[in-house]
This record gives structure tokens, sequence and C-alpha cells, in this order.
């Protein structure tokens, strides 16, 4: 049996197309077992017609050939019973193959048993009944070959081998015209089914290789070769479903790459690329468990992990942060991305995928929120706070109608002399419930909805008409949101509305920006901003210093005004670094003529040293908080001095140009 079994295997790779995918192997054996049914109704077939043919000729060899009928029929629906309890589940290669030896052996014997019985028929009871009867039902059993099995040419060839060959013989040596033409019928029949079997499996496995070379295109990501979003959820669905019902957890992992914009804007896509590739192959080696990792768009990976519990979870996205924090390496530069990291873990969580994914993106959020660089694992105080955003965004809607907006107004002054030489416009949000409400929280919110567009065209019209009140020579501030800039020219077109409508002269109104304007795009943005500086408004660059590259921005885009970010001067005490790089930004700016403004002034000390570098711009609490409209009209109507005795309550004091001149010296 072992040899039979051997030869036959040998037998089956040798005619058949060698399969290397082993789904679409466990397939094709797998069909060998599909029809129960049809193998019934043909073994009891079988039995009925050799039975009728001892009924017409009285031949005791009919009847074993129907007692030998019955036993393949037993054998084939017994094996059939067997594949479907047992061979339906995970098997190898080597499995495979043995489910398959058993079912060749089946359906040859079941051939070779009709051909046999033909090739009697034909020689034993030649022009008789009984012989038209047997060499009619061996036609349509040939026949039946060709069709049902054309798709696997290792069981077609050997049934119909097996049934053509003693078959052949048979007719042939009956030496008649009759039975001759028969036999080169068969023969013709024989060789073409051969042909067409072989044809047609290969190409139903070339089908399946393009049709699996499509699927694996659309579950991988191209770029960097993991799983794509929609395969990764259904890979985590079925997780859930199978491991839930275990009581083992499932932990999905969210990433998000900080500053990848940044480099990627800045660099190029080349770059980004690179960047994205090496952060998969990092994300992939810091997982020392079973796992799954899809990048599903942009800089955003999944990571799905089981059976690890929430303290491995932490600890295991710990060391994916870690990876993700040493810089990575392009055109012989390193450059730092970092990231943020969010997790959920089902079912604590959440039990269906939607749930899960949002838990575990409220997490990364607050892990962004948080100053980024951070893992945090999601709670349901996330959830709530989410609400609240959410009932926040829905009142936002409407706190421009019910005039819960207001802006106030902060003045920058010349040390020198007191005099206010502009006033900033700072956005507020008094809720009727929930009292003001920080910019932090409710601007952010503006951006994700779109409300900024008509909140910021109204925050310019207000400005410039209360601007109107003041001095002529006192200019109003004013800052752009970098979605407004995302309108294109359509953001000009609103300024110089505003201006109309106030009647403000354009070299009165400046409008600030930060780097993140810069980099969405550079050739539009820097067309608007000179087009607007055409017209005579400033452009002034807000919080300098904390972005990507900013000192290459001082000499690609038309700024009228730099604005040191609140954070240089709050160090300046317990940093001389911090006080090395201000000196140089001065001088910088100084030598391509830009107004520099000082920004979070809180203290003499730190007044003094921006009046060493030769700053003559100042802004911060030491001079004045923001102020409401009507009383920034009364505060800017006199030089404004800070006073070392209010410094630190940030109280506001007025007093006369002489006052001032002798506070500070007479400088």
């Amino acid at each position: 049996m072992t040899k039979l079994r051997s030869a036959t295997l040998e037998a089956s790779n040798r005619i058949q197309a060698k399969i290397l995918d082993q789904t679409i192997y466990s397939e094709l054996v797998g069909a060998l077992y599909s029809t129960p049914k049809s193998i019934l109704a043909a073994t009891l077939a079988a039995i009925g017609v050799t039975i009728i043919a001892r009924t017409l000729s009285g031949d005791n060899f009919y009847i074993f050939a129907a007692i030998s009928f019955a036993l393949i029929g037993i054998w084939r629906s017994s094996a059939s019973y067997f594949y479907f309890q047992w061979g339906d589940k995970p098997r190898t290669r080597a499995s495979v193959k043995r489910w398959e030896f058993v079912a060749l052996i089946g359906a040859w014997s079941f051939s070779a048993l009709v051909g046999v019985t033909g090739a009697y028929t034909t020689v034993a009871h030649p022009g008789r009944d009984v012989e038209y009867l047997i060499t009619g039902c061996v036609m349509g059993y040939i026949a039946g070959i060709s069709s049902r099995n054309a798709s696997r040419p290792i069981i077609t060839i050997g049934q119909i081998s097996l049934t053509c060959i003693p078959f052949c013989i048979a007719l042939l040596l009956q030496f008649d015209l009759v039975h001759v033409t028969l036999a080169l019928f068969i023969a013709t029949l024989y060789i073409s089914t051969i042909v067409i079997s072989r044809t047609v499996f290969e190409n139903i496995v070339a089908r399946h290789y393009a049709y699996k070379q499509v699927e694996r295109v659309a579950q991988q990501d191209a770029l960097t070769g993991l799983w794509s979003r929609d395969y990764f959820l259904k890979l985590l669905s079925d997780k859930i479903s199978h491991e839930v019902k275990r009581s083992n957890d499932v932990v999905l992992i969210t990433i998000d790459l900080d500053r990848f914009k940044d480099i990627n804007d800045t660099l190029g896509h080349p770059a980004g690329d690179s960047i994205l590739f090496e952060a998969a192959q990092r994300i992939k080696a810091a997982i020392s468990v079973p796992s799954e990792v899809s990048r599903i768009g942009g800089d955003e990976f999944l990571v799905m992990l089981t059976n690890v519990d929430d303290i491995a979870a932490d600890v295991i996205a710990g060391e994916v942060l870690e990876s993700l924090k040493r810089p990575f390496k392009i055109n012989m530069s390193n450059i730092n991305c970092g990231a943020s990291i969010g997790y959920a873990i089902a079912p604590r969580d959440g039990f269906s995928v939607d749930l899960l994914l949002r838990h575990a993106d409220l997490a990364l959020y607050e892990a962004k929120r948080l100053g980024r660089g951070q893992v945090v694992a999601y709670s349901p105080a996330l959830s709530s706070e989410y609400e609240k955003r959410v009932m926040l965004e829905k009142d936002l809607q409407a706190a421009l109608d019910n005039d819960e907006l207001e802006l106030r107004y902060q003045p920058i002054v010349d040390p020198r002399s007191g005099r206010t030489i502009c006033c900033e416009a700072l956005l507020r949000w008094q809720h009727p419930t929930l009292g003001e409400i920080p910019p932090s929280v409710f601007v952010p919110i503006a951006e994700g909805t779109g409300m900024i567009s008509r909140i910021g065209s109204w925050v310019l019209v207000s400005a410039c008409a209360e601007a109107m009140h003041w001095s002529p020579d006192i200019k109003v501030a004013v800052n752009l949101s970098p979605l407004q800039f995302k309108q294109g020219h359509d953001i000009v077109d609103i300024v110089t509305d505003a201006l109309l409508r106030s009647g403000l002269a354009a070299r009165r109104l400046e409008l600030e920006i930060t780097e993140t304007v810069l980099i969405d795009d550079t050739e539009q943005t820097l067309a608007i901003l000179e087009e607007l500086r055409e017209i005579g408004i400033g452009i002034s660059l807000d919080d300098f210093g904390t972005g990507f590259a900013s000192l290459a921005y001082l000499n690609d885009f038309p700024f009228s005004k730099v604005k040191i970010d609140r954070k240089f001067t709050q160090n300046l005490e317990q940093s001389t670094r911090t006080a090395a790089i201000l000196k140089g930004i001065a001088q910088t700016t100084k030598d391509l003529q830009i107004e520099l403004v000082a920004e979070g002034v809180e203290k003499t000390v730190q007044l003094d040293y921006m009046r060493s570098l030769g700053i003559n711009a100042i802004q911060g609490y030491l001079f004045s908080r923001p102020l409401r409209a009507t009383r920034l009209r009364r505060v800017i109507a006199k030089p404004i001095i800070p006073s070392w005795s209010l410094e630190r309550s940030g109280r506001t004091v007025t007093v006369d140009t002489e006052a001032l001149r002798a506070a500070i010296g007479g400088r």
C-alpha cells in the first residue's frame, strides 16, 4: 500500500502543474469531496446497471461487479464523511496530500472497474443487448469525466485512462468496422479530454495567482509592506470575536508620527517615504510578542496584540515610542520625528472594532494634547472629555450669533516712551453656563469643524472697526488661522472687505501668522502674502523660534515684524543659551530691517534684557493684560509704564511721558 501511495503521489506531481500556493491546493483537494451526493448516485447507478446486465445475460461476473461497485462506494462515502469531520480543519501540505491520495484511490478504482466491465462485456457478449447497455453506460461515464473533472488533470487523466484503455483494447480485438470506429472515437475523446483538462487547470491556477496578487496588493501597504487599513480591521474583528470568547484580551495601539508633516513638506516626499518605511521596521522590531501591524494612511499606524495584559501593553507601547524617538538618518542628516501613542484593550474598553478604534484614537488625541511624545491608555474619563468637546462644538456654532464671542486687546508698547504702537486682538468665548472658555480649547474645535473661516472674518471686521476708535498711529494685529489660508485668494478679498467696511487704512492692519501657514503650500502662501504687502498690510511671524525652519522663512517671506515666542522670554533667567539665542535673533532681524517684538514679558529683568538688545516693542503682563475695548481706549490714550510694585499683580498703570522718562533714567 505504501508503494502504491508513493507511486500515486509521484504521478500526481508529474501530471498536474506544481501548485505552490497551499490555499488553492487545499481548495482543489476539497473539491474532490464536494459532491458526495453525485458519488452516491453514480454508485447506485452502477450497481443497478450491473444487476440488469446479470438479468439479461445470466453471467455471474456482473454480481462480482455489483459487489465491487458497492464496496468502492462505501470507501468513497466514508472518505467524504471523515473529510468533512476532520479534513476541513487547518492542515499541512502533507495531510492534504494524504486526503488527495484517499480520494484518488476511490475515483480510480471506480473508473478501472467501469473500464474492465465494459471490456469484459465487449469480449464476452458481442452484439447482444447487454453489450449495448454496458457500452452506452461506459460512454456516458467517459463523457461525465470530461465535464465534471476537467479542472483536475490528476483525477481526470487517471479516471479516463483506467476506463478508456481496457475498453478500447477490447473494442479493437473485435476487429470489425463498428467496434474499431467506436474505439477510434473513444481514443480521440481520450486525448482531447487530457489536453482540455491540462489547459483548464493551468488557466484556473493562473487566474488564482493573479487574484492572489491583486488581493495581496489590496491587503498590504505598498510603501511599508504592512497590512492595509481595511484588511487590518478585518483581522482585528476576527481576533476580537475569537479571543473574547476565550476570555483573552486584544490590545489596539494607535501611533502617530509627531513631526512627520513638517519633515515631509520641508525635506520632500522621498525623505518622508524613507521615514515611513524605517518607522514601520522599527515598530515591528520593537514588539516581542505576536502582533499585526498596519499603516492606515499618512503617518498613522495601528498595532494589534493578543494575550497581553494592560501592564505588558503599556511596556510594549513604551518600547515602540522609544524606538521612534531615535533620530532618522536622511541624506546624511539626523532627523528627529518622534511619535504619540494611545491604546485601548478589548473587551475592557469595547467589544466592537469601531468602539475599540474610537477609544484608542481618544487616547492618542490625549497623548498629543499632553505635548506629544507620550503613551496614553484609554480611560472612561477620555470619553467624558470627548463628549464635552462635542457639546462645545455644538454650542460654538451658535456662539457667534448669540454674541458670546468677544475681542480683547493687549497693547504692544514702546518701553522708551510708554507709547502703544499696536494692539493684538485676542478672541474670547464667554459661554452662558461654563463661563470663559480659553482659545486653546475652542479654536481647535473651530478649525476642525470649518467654523474658523466665519469666525475669522468676524474677528477681522470687528478688530478693524475697533481700531478706528484709537489714535491713527496705533495699529491693530489680527491672528490668521492656517485654515483661512486654505481659502486661497479669498483671504485677500476678506481682508480688503474688512478694511473697506471699517474705513481703516491698510497700513494700520497687521496680520499675524504662524509657521504652520507657511509649510502647507509655499508658492500659494507667498503669492498671498506678497499681495497683502502690496496693499500696505503688515505681515507678522508669530511664535518665532518654535517651528521647523524659522530662519529660512525670514529669507523667503516678506515679513514686516517678527514676534519672539514667550517661551524664550520665560526661560531667559534660567538659561544662558536662551539669552544667546535671543541676541542672535535680535541681530538678525536688525540686519534684515524687520521689527522685533518680545512676547510674554512679565518681569523687569526680562524687560531690561530685551531693551539691552535694542528690542523696542514689548508685549506682556508687565505692561498690560488683554483688555476689553472700552477700557483699552482709556489705557492706550496715555503712555503705559510697568510698575515694579505691581509686577506680580499684572495690573496696568498709566503715567505721562515726563514721569516715564524719569523712571527709566532719562533714556
